[in-house]
């Protein structure tokens, strides 16, 4: 059998799907490469802001490049099959090309397609062109088949176990409410009704200004988490809130899989996906119907003690990384589906 050879292309930093995925095809010697445009101009200019500036000061340049480039990229590697993650940059007429030397071209979309904040035309008109397409929202299939897409297959998110594993020390005993994750004002909303004896702790882009920096008891830290700090973060907390993001339509997220690998305690949003996955192994709460949150927390609180909230952590752990809830299990799912067609 000749050997597939795979090109990828996305958001390129430690933990998003280019960077799992190609470590895992270097774990598997798979032939690959990673098609890398904006990170260069982000090393070439030194500075983050330098770089968004550029990025939107020249947009329409840097794009027209991009498609280039990733042409020219396809010329010359001639890879098998074309993996996206998301590819809002790149044209329906630069896929078309592609598409047309029989290339496999595949979109792993960690955002919903219609999501406005992380859509546009180009990847809308490009929803019929992608041989395979796989998300966690297979709640929204019926809706994407009608829009284009041809194949949509479901693939739930999962832990990364170089960067979420369970740490060699930890504080058991540590005493907060953490919560990680970008602010929106529904977040914002739900954090802020909590009324509880336990500190809260928030990381993530964006709450500089949230109104819950002059709430008792709540510690900002308005910067994102290295992923790699995960572990040290989430094992050290009480309890770790999960809320999902209603522009993405989301039933479950990546924070579902790493809190429990990173072992730590999760209390997330009820939804009838999450319950699939984790049946009795996780706490839930349920804030369509108005439950009210803190009342939540502290029965949670009164009917376990420390040693039994120990056990539940331990138990939930064991749960996750025996399932075959890893990216390794997705990149697997991935290539066996691509074998089919």
């Amino acid at each position: 059998m000749i050997e597939k050879k795979y090109l990828l292309y996305g958001e390129f930093w430690e933990g998003t799907h280019v960077d799992s995925i190609a470590k895992i095809f270097k774990e598997k010697e798979i032939n690959h490469e990673i098609f890398n445009f904006f990170p260069l101009i982000h090393k070439q200019l030194g500075s983050r802001i330098a770089n968004a500036l550029y990025r939107k000061t020249f947009y329409n340049y840097n794009e027209k490049k991009l498609n280039h480039d990733l042409l020219r990229k396809i010329e010359l590697y001639k890879p098998d099959v074309f993996i996206i993650s998301k590819g809002i940059n790149i044209y329906p007429e630069t896929l078309t090309f592609i598409k047309k030397k029989s290339i496999v071209i595949v979109n792993w979309n960690p955002d919903d397609f219609f999501n406005k904040h992380n859509s546009n035309t180009h990847l809308l008109n490009s929803l019929h062109i992608y041989d395979l397409v796989f998300s966690a929202r297979s709640h929204l299939f019926q809706e994407y088949i009608s829009k284009g897409i041809n194949k949509p297959i479901y693939l739930e998110w999962y832990y990364i176990p170089w960067l979420h594993c369970k740490p060699i020390n930890y504080h058991s005993e540590m005493n907060k409410l953490t919560f990680i994750g970008s602010y929106s004002k529904r977040r914002e909303e739900i954090i802020n009704k909590i009324e509880t004896h336990l500190p809260i702790e928030i990381w993530g882009d964006q709450w500089q200004f949230s109104k819950l920096k002059y709430k008792k008891g709540v510690n900002i830290q308005n910067k994102s988490l290295p992923q790699i700090k995960f572990p040290e973060i989430i094992s050290n907390s009480l309890l770790n809130l999960n809320i999902l993001t209603l522009e993405n339509r989301d039933k479950t997220n990546l924070k579902i899989f790493e809190i429990p690998a990173s072992y730590g305690i999760l209390l997330t949003e009820y939804t009838d996906s999450t319950n699939i996955i984790f049946g009795d192994n996780c706490f839930y709460y349920n804030p369509d119907i108005n439950e009210d949150l803190s009342i939540r927390i502290s029965n949670i609180l009164c009917k376990y003690n420390s040693n039994e909230l120990r056990t539940i952590k331990e138990a939930t752990y064991n749960y996750l990384i025996n399932g075959n809830n890893d990216i390794g299990s997705r990149v697997d799912t991935i290539l066996n589906q691509i074998e089919l067609l």
